[in-house]
């Protein structure tokens, strides 16, 4: 065989040339054959001319032969490419029985013989199923993937007598057609797909797997393969250069492209090399957290944006730029996702979980519009560095974004949540990527001790894996630390560089209660509530759930999860939950951050009055609470957004006596933080303490409350307490027959029977109580109202 190149135009390092073989010459040269001796060039039922290339073994067995020819100077990616050849089967093709032409594989034909791991392009008839289609297949370590489906059964389109011409082209942006015609060009059929990956284009080969009783039926004949061809690999001006975290990223997400405004109604990304240098992405993929999908190995210069989507929407994108067709393509959720940029190695190059509320403009988030990166030199920094396109069209696709300017990240909050899976097992979450943290563990401590391993959890590398030198003890709270040498993307050191946790435990009743709750917001803003852990137990926020009672008809609300991700709360911390964090943060300034969590919805709170209870996983009631809108300080003239606060946390949620109103110089709430109207718990053992000698009826926080605590003995008790004024008049019942244990607190907020606020004056608190032997003990307090 013989192997004859036609240079038809010559040019600096490349030229567009053409390998043709006829097989006239006899053996010929160049060819090469797995094994060897099974095939020839002779002169038995040629296709055309006086030989073909012929499957000649007589094989007393089945087998898999394979012959071809190398052909590592095509460059497929740099043009117009053309392979064109001639085949007859003489048998019925199945899947013991078919054959294949390797229009491009990046391994020889011994290796394809031997084990099919190839990567490049195949046209044949069964390479993978049984129904005798014809078809261009693109090959990934032997796994099949149809580009092009003829639609020609070569069973009955064919037969057994007849060669066909194949001619299958593919244009430097990845569109494939393959026409067949019978030998006197009379055209049978003609397809086309897209697939603008490529590999490595070093071998042109065919492939034959035949049973005992069929072999000596393949011919091939007239091959001609076109292109451009140069030596160089890669070309000068795109030399390897070493890529790191940013340099390609994803620079506008397409993800609800309907109602169009003017783009075409399908999903894309655009992807951009920041660097100064072409980079090739040979054996990268893009991932959403759960599937890869490979990226074609083409070459991305500088201030080319590319297009990215669904290969069949490729056409759509041609006219706005360079557009990179996927076979599969990630679903692109209106609402949000993860998406990730891998190298060959698997190296993260880059990655966002994009977001509903990115867009910034509420006009543009309901369809039609893109999401678009403001500045590319921090291409980490998340929410804060992406809004809807300001173009005209709705994007700008493989265009400089319009809302482009200079947008530096400026903070890196640092670790967002710690927790153990168990002793030897801990998950750090952090609230920006972070490349290089496996490789600094020990910038990383469990209190003083260091770690054993640190492994990432999650594509975007927020999430860690901490395994931690010596196993983790129950009921004891433990510190991670990062030191200061560990820095976002844009050199920004952590501003929670330390977070507690500890093996979580089963909650049990009274372990956590209701300590505020926010049931009337003002118009535009979402209720919260906040839960207190009373109790030695580190508890798991996620085995938590709370319900809403409607009390005429008994009827519970669905379940409501605390969080949907596994979070400590530890003991004498606050926990409170909230459909719109950012908007409670900035309403409530006197708000602890650290302590309120975002969740996606709420069991119904109405304004007047309402019934919830906190269940554990188990459905073991945690803590109950009634609450109602006349529990507000009577003397507020409006209670809307104005929260609901617990004087103590210990007694039960349920008595209305231990709420009260916020107080406004606290801004009216205080959520994930101590209560404005909170009353330390006395010292001493004195049977009756009082809060304070005085109560102030300004709502300031300062002495707005009178908490009478009662230490008794036995369990037992009923107690009474009653107000009266100077000259004796009662002025208020504050409980009658109150069943209390050894202690009890009893809360007098300077108000009458009536609701209203009593007059300034000394007034006097008389308090009895009945101990379960029938023993009644009277007490006489005074207290002045200023």
């Amino acid at each position: 065989m013989n192997k004859v190149i036609l240079l038809v135009l010559l040019m600096p390092f490349t030229a567009f040339g053409q390998i043709v073989e006829n097989f006239e010459q006899g053996a010929g040269t160049g060819w090469i054959q797995s094994p060897e001796g099974h095939w020839i060039n002779d002169d038995v039922n040629p296709i055309s001319g006086n030989f073909s290339l012929h499957h000649s073994f007589d094989n007393s067995g089945s087998g898999t032969d394979v012959t071809g020819v190398a052909i590592n100077d095509l460059h497929p990616g740099d043009g117009l490419s053309r392979w064109s050849f001639c085949i007859r089967h003489g048998c019925d093709a199945s899947s013991s029985n078919c054959w294949g032409v390797y229009l491009m594989s990046d391994i020889n034909p011994e290796s394809l013989r031997n084990d099919r791991a190839a990567k490049g392009f195949a046209a044949g008839v069964n390479l993978t199923g049984n129904d005798d289609t014809l078809r261009l297949w693109k090959v990934r370590d032997g796994t099949f993937y149809p580009v092009v489906a003829t639609g020609l059964n070569w069973q009955t389109g064919a037969g057994t007598q007849a060669a066909m011409k194949i001619v299958v082209e593919r244009s430097q942006s990845g569109q494939w057609t393959m026409r067949v015609s019978d030998l006197s060009n009379l055209l049978i059929s003609s397809s086309s797909g897209i697939d603008n990956e490529l590999f490595y284009p070093g071998w042109f080969s065919l492939y034959y797997k035949y049973s005992s009783a069929r072999d000596r039926l393949l011919w091939l004949d007239d091959v001609s393969i076109e292109g451009t061809f140069y030596a160089e690999e890669p070309p000068p001006d795109v030399p390897p250069v070493h890529v790191s975290p940013g340099d390609i990223v994803i620079s506008e997400i397409m993800a609800d492209p309907l109602p169009v405004v003017s783009l075409p109604g399908k999903e894309y990304l655009e992807i951009s090399n920041t660097t100064d240098k072409p980079v090739k992405i040979q054996d990268w993929h893009l991932t959403d957290g759960n599937q890869k999908f490979y990226l074609p190995g083409m070459v991305l210069f500088p201030g080319k944006p590319v297009i990215v989507c669904h290969e069949r929407d490729a056409p759509l994108f041609g006219s706005y730029g360079e557009t990179m067709g996927l076979k599969s393509f990630p679903a692109l959720t209106d609402g949000g996702k993860v998406l990730a940029i891998n190298d060959s190695t698997g190296k993260l190059i880059h990655g966002i979980k994009y977001s509903y509320d990115w867009y910034g403009d509420e006009l543009k988030s309901d369809g039609g519009w893109s999401l678009e990166m403001i500045d590319m030199e921090f291409p980490f920094y998340q929410e804060g560095n992406w809004h809807a396109s300001l173009s005209k069209e709705g994007g700008s696709p493989g265009k400089p974004n319009p809302v482009s300017h200079s947008n530096p990240d400026m903070e890196f909050f640092g670790i967002e949540n710690v927790f153990p899976d168990d002793s030897s097992t801990v998950r750090i979450k952090f609230s920006e990527t972070l490349t290089g943290l496996a490789e600094e563990k020990s910038e990383v401590k469990i209190g003083d001790d260091d770690i054993a391993d640190l492994a990432h959890e999650d594509p975007l590398l927020q999430e860690y894996i901490i395994i931690p030198e010596k196993p983790l003890e129950r009921e004891t709270i433990y510190t991670v630390s990062v030191s200061d040498e560990i820095t976002d993307f844009a050199g920004n050191r952590a501003e929670r560089n330390g977070f507690s946790f500890g093996i979580t435990e089963r909650a049990l009743t009274g372990d956590l209660m209701f300590n505020e709750l926010l049931f009337n917001p003002a118009p535009g803003e979402p209720d919260y509530i906040e839960f207190i852990n009373v109790s030695g137990r580190i508890v798991d926020a996620s085995r938590l759930m709370v319900v809403s009672v409607n009390d005429e008809t008994n009827d519970t609300s669905d379940i409501y999860n605390l969080s949907s991700e596994q979070r400590c709360i530890l003991p004498g911390s606050f926990y409170a939950v909230t459909t719109d964090r950012d908007r409670v943060l900035e309403r409530f300034y006197s708000a602890d951050p650290n302590q309120v969590f975002e969740v996606s919805s709420l069991p119904s709170m109405p304004d007047d009055k309402g019934h919830l209870i906190l269940f554990s996983r188990e459905l073991d009631k945690i803590d109950e609470v009634r609450y109602d809108e006349d529990m507000h300080y009577p003397l507020l003239q409006a209670t809307e957004g104005i929260s609901l606060e617990k004087v103590r946390p210990q007694p039960g949620s349920a008595g209305e006596i231990y709420w009260h109103s916020a107080s406004e110089s606290s801004g009216w709430g205080t959520p994930g933080a101590v209560n404005s109207v909170f009353s330390e718990e006395p010292a001493g053992d004195d049977r009756v303490i009082l809060s304070s000698t005085r109560i102030t009826t300004n709502n300031d926080g300062i002495e707005d409350l009178l908490v009478i605590d009662l230490n008794l003995a036995g369990n037992g008790n009923v107690v009474s307490v009653m107000i009266f004024d100077e000259s004796g008049g009662m002025v208020k019942r504050l409980t009658d027959n109150l069943l209390a244990g050894q202690k009890a607190s009893i809360v007098w907020d300077g108000t009458d029977d009536g609701g209203r606020l009593v007059r300034r004056g000394i007034y006097i608190l008389l308090i009895s109580a009945f101990d379960d032997e029938g023993k009644r003990l009277r007490w006489k307090k005074v207290c002045a109202v200023i």
